[in-house]
């Protein structure tokens, strides 16, 4: 166990423990937030265990949002491939500083 995963036996490796497909998929945005997160880490990529790297797709129906969540320890890079997204962030304590910028495709 290595960072809450097992690791898998050197000997049991092959090439799909390093790929996923289905990010070319879009999320279903019919629910309550209108949005879909798709992650892709340690859990859809074996070969992730123990690198800290994953990435997500997500989609939102016009007005859908992304709950508050928290990163701890980690970052979070977007690009928007088409359309626009209010995004921000909060710093830590002491300040608690709110950042917020519009994004548009290609950003």
């Amino acid at each position: 166990m290595v960072n809450g995963f097992v690791c898998k036996d050197p000997k049991l490796v092959e090439a799909n423990d390093f790929s996923f497909s289905g990010l070319h998929l879009a999320g279903n945005t019919s629910n309550a937030l209108g949005s879909k997160v798709t992650p892709v880490s340690v859990s859809q990529i074996l070969g992730l265990n123990t690198l800290g790297i994953s990435l997500a797709r997500l989609d939102y129906a016009p007005w859908g949002i992304n709950p508050p969540h928290t990163h701890p320890r980690a970052t979070e890079i977007l690009t928007v491939l088409d359309g626009i997204l209010l995004v921000g962030f909060v710093t830590s304590n002491p300040e608690n500083r709110l950042f917020t910028k519009v994004l548009q495709k290609g950003d």
